[in-house]
Parts: C-alpha cells; sequence; structure tokens
C-alpha cells in the first residue's frame, strides 16, 4: 500500500468523504489500494481548494472590463497628463535656445521653432495649468471607481457570509470576519484603482521621459537608464520581502481584531470577573507579536527608501560626471551643450526618476492589496455546504401535514467521526406537540438544527408536504413558516418595530403593536421615553432575558408560523419569569406543530409526545407522555428521580 503524505483536510465536504472511505475500507467494501488512490485524489482536491485565490491584478482587469467607461476616462486623462509633463522639458529648450540666440551665441544643429522665449512660457504655463485640471479629474474618477470596487468586493463579501451555512462559523471570530470584510474590501477598493494608474503614469513618464534625454543626448541617457534599471531591479527584489512581510502582519492584526472583538462582547464577564488588569497586560502581550513584525517590515521598508533615495543621488551623480568628461574641454560645443541641452536634459532626467517614488508607493499598495484581494477572494468563493436553493428549488406557500425524518443519522461535519444521532425514523404530526428530553451532548439541540436546516441529515431524508425533501426546497419559503424561540433570544440594533418584525416586513404598526400586546410586551414599552421607537442597544444590552424573550414571542405571534420551534425556551430564567413566559409559549403553541428541547418539567410535561435521547450518540431510546415514562423503568424515569427534570 502507498504511504500517503500526512495531511490535515480543511474542507468539510471532503472530510465527510473520507470518513465514508474509511468505513468502505473497514467494511471491505473496497481495498487497499482503491481506498489509497481515492484519498491520494482527495489530498490534490483539498490542496488546490486550500490555495490562496484571488491575485489582486486579475480582480484590477476584471472591474476595468466592468466599468469600461471610467477606465477609458481614467487611462486617458493619465496619458495627457503623462504627454504634458514630458513637454516641459522641450519647452524649456525651446526658450533657453532663443535667449542664446538673442544674445549672439551660437546654436549650430539645434532644433528651432523660432518662438520668442515669452510664447513659450506662456505655452509651458498653460500646459502646467492644463495638468492641474487633468490630474483632478484623474483622481476625482478613480475615487468613483475604487468606490465601486469596495461597494461591490463589501456586498458580495456580505452576501457570502450571509448565505454561509452555520459551519462555517464554528472555527472563525467575528473580528477576522469584520476585518476582511471592511477593511480588506476598503484596501483593495483604494488601491485597485490608485496602484494600476500610478504604474501607468510611471510606465509612460519614465518612456516618455527616456525618449527625449535621448533625444537631447544620447550618450548621458544610456548611463543615466542603465543606472535606473539596475535601482528599479534592487527594489523588485525589497519588494518581495516587503509582501511577505505585509502579509504576516495583517495576519497579526487580524487575529488582534479578533480578539478585541470577542473581549468586547464578553465585557459583561469581564466586568463580573473584576478582570481589567488581567485584559489590559493580555492586550499588550498580543501586540509583541505585532510589534515584532511590524519591525521587520519596517526594516525592509526601510531599505527600498535607501536604495530609493541613494540610487537617485547616484544618476544625478552620473549625468554630471559624464557631462563633465564628455563636454568640459570642447570648448564651444561643451558652451553650446551646457547653455541650451544640459538644462532641458536635467530637467527630463528629473521627470523620469519621479515615477521611481511612484513605484515605491505602488509596491506598498500592490503589497497591501495582494494580501486583501486574497482574503477577500477567499469569503466570497467559499462555498456552502448547503444548496438553500434561493433562486430555485420548491416553494413552499404553507407547511401542511406531517414532517418524516425517514432514515436520518447525522454527525457534525466540523467533527465528521462522531456521530451525534444514529439511524432513525420519526414522524412529527401535524398540530401536536413534541419534547426532546436528554442529557447535554445527547443531541437534543441537533433536531431543532436539522429542523431549521442549519444542517443536512449525514444520511436519509426529511420530508415535508406529503414527501418532499427539505434539501430540494427554496429554504427562504419554508423558514418563513417556521418559527425558532431559543435560549439566547437573537436581538438586532434597532428599535422595537424592527425586531418584532423582523422577518415580517410587510407588517403593520399597528400588527406590532398587537402582537406585543399578545406577548403582555405592549405595557412596558409604553413605560418607555420613545415607547416603540426606543432603540434596544446591540443584543438588547438594554433588555433583562424575561424581556428578550417577550419580545421573541411577539416576534412569533407576528409570523404566525404553522412550526414552532422552542430550543431551551425558558431554561435561562427564574422560576417566577420562567413561568410568565411558559403560559406565554403556551398561548403561542396553540393549533402549531410545536417541537420543544427542553429539561425543565413545566415546560415537557404538556407535551402530546416525549422523545428521549441517550447519552453517547445513542438516539431515542424512549418516546411516549410524561405520565407513562415517568413510572417506566428506563432513561426518562432515571433522569426525573435524579431531579434532571425539574
Amino acid at each position: 500500500m502507498t504511504k500517503l503524505p500526512k495531511h490535515e483536510f480543511k474542507d468539510l465536504e471532503i472530510r465527510r468523504e473520507i470518513e465514508i472511505l474509511n468505513e468502505k475500507l473497514t467494511n471491505k467494501v473496497i481495498s487497499d489500494k482503491q481506498h489509497t488512490n481515492a484519498v491520494a485524489k482527495l489530498i490534490k482536491k483539498d490542496i488546490n481548494l486550500s490555495r490562496p485565490k484571488g491575485a489582486f491584478f486579475p480582480l484590477v482587469i476584471r472591474y476595468f472590463k466592468k466599468h469600461w467607461q471610467l477606465a477609458i476616462i481614467i487611462i486617458t486623462l493619465s496619458i495627457i497628463s503623462v504627454l504634458g509633463s514630458i513637454a516641459i522639458p522641450l519647452l524649456v529648450k525651446q526658450m533657453t535656445t532663443d535667449i542664446m540666440q538673442k544674445n549672439g551665441l551660437p546654436i549650430q544643429g539645434v532644433d528651432f521653432w523660432g518662438l520668442p522665449w515669452q510664447t513659450t512660457l506662456t505655452i509651458a504655463l498653460a500646459i502646467v495649468a492644463g495638468s492641474a485640471l487633468i490630474t483632478y479629474g484623474s483622481q476625482y474618477f478613480s475615487v468613483l471607481m475604487g468606490k465601486k470596487i469596495e461597494i461591490d468586493l463589501r456586498n458580495r463579501s456580505l452576501e457570502s457570509l450571509v448565505r454561509q451555512d452555520i459551519s462555517y462559523y464554528s472555527d472563525k471570530k467575528i473580528g477576522e470576519i469584520i476585518t476582511k470584510v471592511i477593511s480588506d474590501t476598503q484596501i483593495v477598493g483604494d488601491q485597485a484603482v490608485q496602484v494600476p494608474v500610478t504604474l501607468i503614469n510611471a510606465f509612460l513618464t519614465i518612456i516618455g521621459a527616456s525618449i527625449m534625454m535621448f533625444i537631447f543626448e544620447a550618450t548621458l541617457a544610456a548611463s543615466v537608464l542603465g543606472m535606473f534599471v539596475v535601482i528599479l531591479l534592487a527594489m523588485a527584489i525589497s519588494f518581495a520581502f516587503t509582501k511577505r512581510s505585509y502579509s504576516r502582519v495583517r495576519e497579526v492584526v487580524t487575529d488582534i481584531n479578533g480578539d478585541v472583538t470577542d473581549r468586547v462582547g464578553a465585557i459583561r464577564l469581564v466586568k463580573a470577573s473584576g478582570t481589567e488588569n488581567y485584559e489590559t497586560n493580555r492586550f499588550k502581550d498580543l501586540h509583541k507579536k505585532y510589534y515584532s513584525e511590524s519591525v521587520k517590515m519596517g526594516k525592509i521598508q526601510a531599505l527600498m527608501i535607501t536604495i530609493l533615495f541613494s540610487g537617485i543621488s547616484f544618476i544625478q551623480f552620473i549625468s554630471i560626471g559624464i557631462a563633465m568628461i564628455k563636454y568640459g574641454n570642447s570648448g564651444a560645443a561643451g558652451v553650446e551643450f551646457f547653455g541650451i541641452t544640459f538644462a532641458s536634459f536635467t530637467m527630463a532626467q528629473g521627470i523620469m526618476t519621479g515615477p521611481l517614488f511612484q513605484v515605491v508607493m505602488a509596491s506598498v499598495g500592490i503589497a497591501q492589496a495582494s494580501v486583501a484581494s486574497t482574503r477577500v477572494e477567499s469569503t466570497i468563493e467559499a462555498e456552502s455546504i448547503l444548496d438553500p436553493h434561493y433562486n430555485d428549488g420548491i416553494k413552499i406557500e404553507e407547511i401542511s401535514g406531517d414532517i418524516i425524518f425517514k432514515g436520518v443519522s447525522f454527525a457534525y461535519p466540523e467533527k465528521p467521526t462522531k456521530t451525534i444521532l444514529p439511524k432513525f425514523d420519526f414522524t412529527f404530526k401535524q398540530g401536536r406537540s413534541y419534547a426532546f428530553v436528554g442529557e447535554t451532548g445527547s443531541g437534543k439541540s441537533t433536531i431543532s438544527r436539522l429542523l431549521l436546516r442549519y444542517y443536512d441529515p449525514t444520511e436519509g431524508q426529511i420530508l415535508i408536504n406529503k414527501n418532499i425533501n427539505l434539501k430540494d426546497v427554496n429554504l427562504s419559503s419554508y423558514l418563513f413558516n417556521i418559527g425558532y424561540v431559543e435560549q439566547d433570544p437573537q436581538i438586532i440594533y434597532g428599535n422595537v418595530f424592527d425586531n418584532v418584525a423582523y422577518g415580517r416586513f410587510d407588517a403593520t404598526e399597528e400588527e406590532v403593536i398587537e402582537a406585543c400586546k399578545k406577548a403582555e410586551l405592549h405595557n412596558l414599552i409604553m413605560t418607555w421615553p420613545e415607547g416603540y421607537q426606543t432603540i434596544l442597544g446591540e443584543r438588547g444590552f438594554m433588555l433583562s432575558g424575561g424581556q428578550k424573550q417577550r419580545m421573541i414571542i411577539a416576534r412569533m405571534f407576528l409570523k404566525d408560523p404553522k412550526i414552532l420551534i422552542l430550543d431551551e425556551a425558558t431554561s435561562a430564567l427564574d422560576n417566577i419569569v420562567e413561568k410568565e413566559i411558559q403560559e406565554k409559549l403556551e398561548d403561542l403553541m396553540v393549533g402549531r406543530t410545536t417541537v420543544s428541547i427542553a429539561h425543565r418539567l413545566s415546560t415537557i410535561k404538556n407535551a402530546d409526545e416525549i422523545i428521549v435521547l441517550g447519552a453517547d450518540g445513542a438516539g431515542i431510546v424512549q418516546t411516549g407522555t410524561f405520565e407513562s415514562l415517568k413510572s417506566t423503568p428506563g432513561h426518562f424515569k432515571k433522569l426525573y428521580e435524579a431531579g434532571l427534570m425539574d
């Protein structure tokens, strides 16, 4: 059997395929050789999927094609600006030639237009003024293009994130995601125009200025251009190190952002634990690596700047030195060269070396944008392991009839080797209430996640509306008929109307108020200074646990779902508040198919059927009513007698 290299599979779908292959090998469905060959192919596939995508320049080309009108305007203005700048040395030569002629000095072999120097100076000033206007236009349209790219990338990133399956977020910090969506898209948007425009300007300027220098004096031009190429090569080598260094710095910054977001989100824990000093010192430690990597990048950037300024000094020295050697003792020819040509040559040389500064700026921008574009594209191109059929699939107007779990088994894609629910069949009868109980980790909440289609079954089918596979359904239309109340209520930043009407955006104010009255929340809301316009704060910061749950119950009354899922909805509340909320939930449950995930007696005792799940992936071990189960030897009775159902 061929020995395969050690490889940690990153793609969840491939990890699942590996588990299936391993199972087939164990059951001797396939041979060792077949298993080895199949795994080798999957390793190659996983490596290809894990490689960074989203190279910066292909991204730029794609957006320049998309916004071609703006691209043409920007490039045209850049070309005109360059032509104007390289025309100045030529005009200077015409002015000095006219002055030399009027003073009786020889001008043999000089191409002279015959214009007075005053006229030529006026033309030069007009070109400078026109270049200023052209530069303004170029920068303005560049900003427009950059913002279009930034906004499009950000929208695509957000669309990708909201359409991802829930497992995508299992190993990611919110701060890391925010950095990619906000900061990285801004970097790419800014540099996607500035870098190509800068490089185009630099390239055209170098070409134009070089031509001017060769026209003025070929020997000096060749010497200067040779030194210029050496400087560019040295800067290109240092740029390769700059890019790698910036990538490491960016990774550290992303980790820090993720950590800061996590700690700010857990500020109540920090305050309740009195760990402010600990967190302060921990933040300092986190930044040590950032400082270390930044110092390394600073050394490389310092080297680039040193090459730049030293190179420009060498270019100036070479041009002056060779001019002195060639024309210092040449009599009239030397007087003519230094009197007419040298000033124009020096100006053209200065125009050619100016782009070196632009190249340095562009190289830093490329380093930033290359890293950022890879990260942004990785977010945009990330594939969900679910197909939610947002644009196709079977649209569900309402859920009618039973919901059938047929041959369903499940293991979380993040941990595909651990089976949470072994293969089972179960039918949720329309209009009946069900309660799932069991120890922590037995798979209770997994049932609700499968019903919400956070995940698809590893095996088997979930059937609705008379044998329609849930995998084939347009997910939005299905979830419109599902109500979900969980232990940690999801409150968005906004006012009461925003929160209660979330998912029912067409609801009127009167309908929202009526829903709040049913949840016995209306009187409380009216005591707030802004009433229904009161901003609730991020994650409902200003609300108590019971008030949050009432808000969600009001949302459910407004939504009026056919299926109601209650996932530990009252477990975080004290007994008095829990009793009040339970009464409202029971009002909400009337006439609906209800699935409760709970451990409190008050939550499950009135359920039409209780499903008991065993520990360690045992699956369903008992079913029945509360009265029958508590008196029947088995898992439920043990939980009940141990006080785990209180």
